[in-house]
């Protein structure tokens, strides 16, 4: 394959998958404003602003790194470190690029869940009809849920961008 070639899928991979990130930012914003801002009524202007911000904070942000990666002089950095990945490259540090925005989303939506879960936990101590299995059984299907839609258990997949730490992939 041409060294284009693999550049551009590349630069799309890194895109969509800051696309893919902002989408979970995105639920936290909609998880904090019905938690918090409970009288806040979604219309259908939020879904296009969370649309515009999921799709447009990344292209903006990658019109920013893509020039300055090969505006660097130190080799391509949208080129994969061997010859069968076209992904950022880690030897020069470029990589940062994506793993950067993804801790901010990440501990914004860790802040998010927390914030979730103590709202949650108000609220629950008022219903006292509830056995403590069921209890149980609701916290541990909605910190469970809440997690896995939030991304935050991405938080393990970032240690994957060291190839020291890449046996953390296989757990």
């Amino acid at each position: 394959g041409s060294v284009a070639g693999c550049q551009a899928v590349a630069v799309l991979l890194h895109y969509f998958f800051l696309v893919t990130f902002m989408w979970m930012l995105m639920e936290g914003v909609v998880l904090y404003v019905a938690l918090v801002r409970v009288f806040i009524k979604f219309q259908s202007r939020y879904l296009i602003a969370f649309t515009l911000a999921s799709y447009g904070i990344p292209l903006l942000y990658l019109c920013i790194t893509v020039p300055l990666g090969f505006a660097l002089d130190n080799g391509p950095h949208y080129a994969g470190d061997d010859p069968q990945s076209c992904w950022l490259r880690y030897d020069t540090h470029f990589i940062w690029a994506f793993i950067a925005p993804v801790i901010v989303i990440i501990l914004a939506n860790i802040g998010f869940f927390i914030m979730a879960i103590t709202i949650m936990y108000r609220h629950q101590r008022r219903q006292t009809h509830k056995s403590k299995m069921a209890n149980f059984k609701h916290w541990l299907k909605a910190s469970i849920s809440l997690v896995i839609v939030m991304g935050i258990t991405w938080i393990i997949g970032i240690l994957v961008f060291n190839r020291d730490l890449l046996f953390v992939a296989y757990i």
